[in-house]
């Protein structure tokens, strides 16, 4: 979507479950939402994971709805950041699309956007997070997406996930391709964020090692999260921004802390970064 005035999309989808995604998608859209721009975040995961973070539980005027004509809710959830809540139902929508012979299925979620246009506009970007595959609904969201973030923990499963990952992306391409004006239709671009490196004492372990060593390789990261207990909190017992954590005076007498709150400014400044040179590219 490059038209003038609508948000910067972007999609956090990986084939892999657990990977960190979901964290990333507040984090980033906290991120954002604190330097004055106005984010929009829409829950695609059936798991409902961002929504019950934010302890929201509706079941009406949720993100099913865009798949069946209807309304969806932004709930304002923090500063400058609202929330369309997912539903339950929505794993079962990619098999009620195929079996009634759906058209254009792959931008059913962009024609919702032109039809609620002018809600949408008053943000300046819009997060996606999804469930781990790469099935219909996540296509959706890739087809109106600037880039696909792809979270990559140390772990094998969250690794091997790339390149089926760019394998979807790029047959998502060519089977929107408009082959009658010579264009393509879905020009997102996979771009990669390492999380959870973690360190024994001064020493990364072996796994983290390994995912240091292949961002090095692979130009398409951005840079990584490191482990961190106070991160993991903020998504799950304390539900406090890890941003309001990191401006306590006393968390900040922690050494580690401070260490770690540059770190993850440098992480998502990065992906402010390319994110920049994706549309300007």
């Amino acid at each position: 979507m490059e038209e003038q005035n609508f948000p910067t999309v972007l999609t956090a989808a990986l084939p892999a479950g657990g990977t960190g995604k979901t964290p990333f998608t507040k984090v980033y859209g906290q991120w954002k939402a604190r330097q004055g721009y106005k984010v929009g975040m829409m829950d695609f995961d059936h798991q409902c994971s961002l929504s019950e973070t934010y302890d929201i539980f509706k079941t009406e005027k949720t993100t099913l709805n865009i798949f069946k004509g209807g309304d969806v809710e932004f709930i304002p959830v923090e500063d400058n950041l609202w929330l369309a809540p997912s539903h339950p139902n929505l794993q079962y929508e990619p098999a009620h699309l195929r079996a009634e012979g759906t058209q254009n299925i792959y931008f059913l979620l962009e024609d919702w956007i032109y039809e609620h246009e002018e809600e949408i506009k008053r943000f300046d970007y819009l997060l996606i997070d999804t469930h781990p595959d790469t099935d219909i609904i996540t296509k959706n969201a890739l087809a109106i997406s600037t880039a696909q973030i792809g979270v990559v923990m140390p772990i094998e499963k969250s690794v091997n996930a790339i390149p089926k990952a760019e394998a979807a992306l790029e047959k998502l391409k060519e089977d929107t391709y408009d082959k009658r004006h010579h264009e393509a239709r879905v020009t997102c671009e996979l771009v990669l964020i390492g999380t959870n490196i973690e360190k024994v004492g001064k020493n990364y372990t072996k796994l983290s090692k390994q995912l240091l060593q292949l961002m090095k390789e692979d130009e398409r990261f951005v840079g990584y999260i490191p482990h961190k207990e106070l991160f993991a909190q903020s998504m799950s017992d304390e539900k406090v921004s890890i941003w309001t954590q990191l401006e306590d005076e006393k968390v900040l007498k922690d050494k580690s802390n401070v260490a770690f709150k540059k770190a993850l400014e440098h992480a998502m400044i990065a992906m402010d970064n390319r994110i920049e040179e994706l549309q300007w590219h």
